[in-house]
């Protein structure tokens, strides 16, 4: 198979990390990194662990001559949040004029299209969506959950083929909590997580600068974070309903990494043993979803696509604790899981290497 894959906003740190998992996978055959402000730039200057390792340099505008030659042609968005949403209506009219409505899978990136409903993107990013009759047209793209539904985890013939990739926290809350949706409810979930500086993009802002940042804790968006949209949405994705969920995130002096901790009671008729068993049975068949003994680690996860979980059981309430870089499995990872889904690939393809331990 022959893909060609475009990728805007390719600047950032989740186009950094297409460009270097992309350039890898045994099926791409063609690349093109995006930036309006940086054309003609070689990737590896905004990218420098990029030299010598990916060729090229950033383009302007999308090839659609190029997109519409190749055999699989994929379009990634790697763009601020927001953006994408405002670029979208024009971009599908340039996509049908390239004749590409039929055949291009896009996979976007950011929060834009991952909610299904207007009043819920509302809700949860605090502003009305700019093009909310696209929503519910990207399938939501967390591979786990998609194999518990009924159209099953291939996204191969969707026409046209639009994912969006969930948000790294929202990843690994969703993989802590996908199994309870199987269960009789637990009632109320407590959640807490805590993430990395990389998670808000390169831009440095008054939180995420490193001077500010890299020897202080802290809580922020305490019950109100935008990825909190996405693990409701979940459980009605998955036929649960809803539950009572409560998410409170932190900021730690980590660059790379997310570390969830969720706690509840033993869902009713379920003891230790078929709790452990429920997590087991949900990601039998998932690549990169690890059962582990003891604490995860970011360290043994940084790098890779894998999410590790435990699960602890004592008297009555269980513990399910999850990490995950949030630039890979949480992102770019993911992103290219996607892809090899919708273009009927295994998909582990390119992605099946070891996280960079220690750290």
């Amino acid at each position: 198979m022959s893909i060609r894959a475009c990728i805007l906003g390719a600047t950032g740190y989740g186009g950094g990390e297409l460009l270097r998992l992309l350039a890898q996978h045994p099926e791409l055959d063609a690349l093109d990194g995006l930036s309006r402000s940086r054309g003609g730039t070689a990737f590896g200057s905004v990218h420098p662990h990029l030299n010598g390792v990916v060729a090229g340099a950033f383009s302007e505008a999308p090839d659609w001559r190029a997109l519409a030659a190749a055999e699989r042609p994929v379009l990634f968005a790697a763009l601020p949040h927001g953006e994408f949403a405002k670029q979208w209506p024009a971009l599908w009219d340039e996509i049908g004029a390239a004749g590409l409505h039929e055949r291009l899978a896009v996979i976007d990136l950011s929060g834009d299209f991952r909610l299904q409903s207007a009043k819920a993107f509302a809700r949860h990013y605090g502003h009305a969506h700019p093009c909310p009759e696209w929503l519910g047209k990207f399938r939501y793209g967390l591979p786990e959950l998609n194999e518990s539904r009924p159209e099953g985890r291939s996204y191969t013939g969707a026409s046209p083929t639009l994912i969006a990739n969930p948000g790294c926290f929202a990843t690994a809350i969703q993989l802590a909590l996908l199994p309870l949706a199987r269960l009789p409810d637990p009632g109320f979930i407590a959640v807490s997580g805590v993430t990395g500086s990389s998670g808000s993009g390169a831009t440095p802002s008054d939180t995420t600068h490193h001077p500010t940042r890299a020897h202080d804790f802290r809580a922020y968006k305490v019950a109100g974070h935008q990825h909190f949209g996405e693990v409701e949405q979940m459980f009605a994705l998955a036929g649960a309903g809803t539950r009572t969920v409560s998410f409170v995130p932190h900021s730690a002096p980590l660059v790379r990494g997310i570390f969830v901790t969720a706690q509840f009671a033993l869902p009713k008729g379920i003891d230790a043993a078929a709790l452990r068993d429920a997590y087991k049975s949900c990601y039998a068949e998932a690549p990169f979803v690890r059962i582990v003994d003891g604490s995860p680690r970011v360290a043994a996860v940084v790098g890779s696509n894998f999410c590790d979980l435990s699960v602890t059981v004592r008297d009555g309430h269980a513990i399910v604790l999850a990490a995950l870089d949030n630039l890979v499995k949480g992102m770019a990872g993911q992103a290219v899981q996607n892809m090899n889904l919708a273009l009927g690939l295994d998909e582990a393809t390119g992605l099946r290497q070891a996280a960079l331990y220690p750290g």
